[in-house]
């Protein structure tokens, strides 16, 4: 299983370098196509809808910053940043960013980003390779012997702290650099990431929808596809909360 890369940069033989470079790893990565401006980089991602752009970060018309503010959170790609000036590094990372690659890209340092690549994106596993009995469950049992879950969230208020049973949570969402935890009656505010949480949650009772929502799969109601074709989820609390599922987490709400 490949997944879907987009080059982008204003330099023709720069673009065909990192192609070249990238063909080693086709097993893994589908170039679906290229851009020569940032212009043409947002077009390119609005509708090419790639896993990964190589994000060139000095171009005539815009710089990749401001093409990643042109760009949806909800279809925001996972981005590798190039450039031929280390002096951009610091802002790169500050965007999230899977890497940083200095031009002329070299091949060893484009293995590591590949690597880091392979870490956000799990589904380029070959699976053809597993055993035939292999379980996702059994494997993540095995990642946390006994089943070993969080069964309580700690929650600060003032000088108190309260303890919320996870059964009773509905959702999480992810706010700037807090969490928001949803029950039926009450919401709490934690500053722990949605990405640290979503590790100690058992993944047979929470799914990540979307990068800023975590949901109980038992408080979801339904599966709504909207008039834009975009996925849906509807909740069983009191306001029937409809929670949009992001590009990047629509095969694993499927198969709920």
């Amino acid at each position: 299983m490949s997944y879907k890369a987009l080059i982008v940069d204003d330099e023709p033989l720069a673009r065909m370098r990192l192609r070249s470079l990238l063909e080693q790893y086709s097993s893994e990565v589908e170039i679906v196509d290229e851009a020569s401006s940032g212009t043409m980089a947002v077009e390119k991602i609005q509708s090419c809808a790639p896993d990964v752009v190589f994000l060139d970060i000095q171009m005539p018309d815009m710089d990749a910053f401001e093409v990643l503010q042109k760009i949806d959170d909800d279809d925001m790609p996972l981005i590798v940043f190039t450039t031929a000036y280390e002096n951009f590094a610091l802002r790169a990372f500050e965007e999230n960013t899977v890497d940083y690659l200095l031009k002329p890209v070299d091949p060893e340092r484009l293995a590591s980003t590949m690597d880091k690549l392979r870490k956000r994106i799990p589904e380029v596993t070959n699976e053809a390779s597993l055993p035939s009995d292999f379980s996702w469950d059994k494997f993540r049992s095995m990642l946390n012997p006994g089943g070993f879950y969080m069964q309580r969230v700690q929650v600060k208020i003032g000088d108190r702290i309260i303890l919320v049973n996870v059964d009773e949570i509905i959702r999480f969402q992810s706010e700037e650099k807090y969490t928001t935890i949803y029950t039926l009656n009450n919401q709490y505010v934690i500053d722990t990431p949605l990405v640290d949480l979503e590790k100690k949650l058992d993944p047979r009772q929470f799914v990540r929808i979307h990068r800023a929502h975590l949901v109980s799969i038992d408080c979801i109601a339904e599966i709504r596809k909207s008039d834009a074709g975009r996925l849906n989820v509807v909740l069983r609390d009191k306001m029937h909360t409809q929670l949009l599922v992001s590009r990047n987490f629509v095969k694993k709400v499927r198969s709920l």
